[in-house]
């Protein structure tokens, strides 16, 4: 029976609906923008990438991509071009659930070969140029912690700003590519590119 009066919030806060898990994804995401980089060099690298990982799999989670690009496979590709140095932590996703369809987590050298990847994580140490341009308007989402990355026509960029690691949004490109960023995901951004 569904309580009345002052009972009310909580018994619609413990709710497991649809919105509160994204809102509670949303609270994850704001504690681990507020994680700061202290510690040994090595523990800050470590939480680094584990920050990084998790974001990447909220950013998959607060995207659409169009239906037809999700139809017809079981999977869901995020994929890494290029030298990455957090493979480990991003392996921990695989299995995971995005959209419905089962998280697996690819490697490649050639930009042409993740044309079918629905993310793809750009390294720091490779250009994103090239990778840019096969990749420019298709519905994958483009995400790097290379310097102007959202300036070269990337989605989402990574960034440390007094040792947090923040990240910032180039709507625009993302909306040329068919995809749809959730305003969630896009108030949590240092900056936003382009028209909301």
């Amino acid at each position: 029976m569904k309580p009345s009066g002052r009972n009310t919030f909580m018994y619609n806060l413990l709710a497991g609906t649809q919105r509160m898990q994204q809102f509670m994804a949303a609270l994850l995401m704001l504690t681990l923008l507020s994680t700061p980089a202290t510690g040994t060099a090595d523990e800050a690298q470590r939480t680094e990438y584990r920050i990084k990982t998790a974001f990447l799999y909220n950013f998959s989670r607060f995207v659409s991509w169009p239906e037809a690009v999700l139809q017809g496979s079981s999977e869901f590709s995020l994929c890494t071009l290029g030298s990455t140095p957090f493979e480990e932590q991003l392996d921990t996703l695989t299995g995971k659930t995005v959209h419905g369809k089962t998280l697996v987590v690819k490697r490649f050298d050639r930009p042409e070969d993740t044309l079918d990847c629905q993310l793809v994580f750009i390294g720091q140490s490779d250009e994103p140029g090239e990778a840019l341009w096969i990749l420019k308007e298709r519905p994958v989402l483009t995400v790097s912690d290379a310097a102007a990355f959202t300036e070269k026509g990337g989605m989402i960029q990574f960034r440390v700003i007094d040792n947090k690691i923040r990240f910032r949004i180039n709507v625009d490109t993302a909306r040329a590519a068919g995809l749809t960023i959730s305003s969630k995901l896009l108030s949590l951004a240092t900056s936003v590119t382009g028209t909301r």
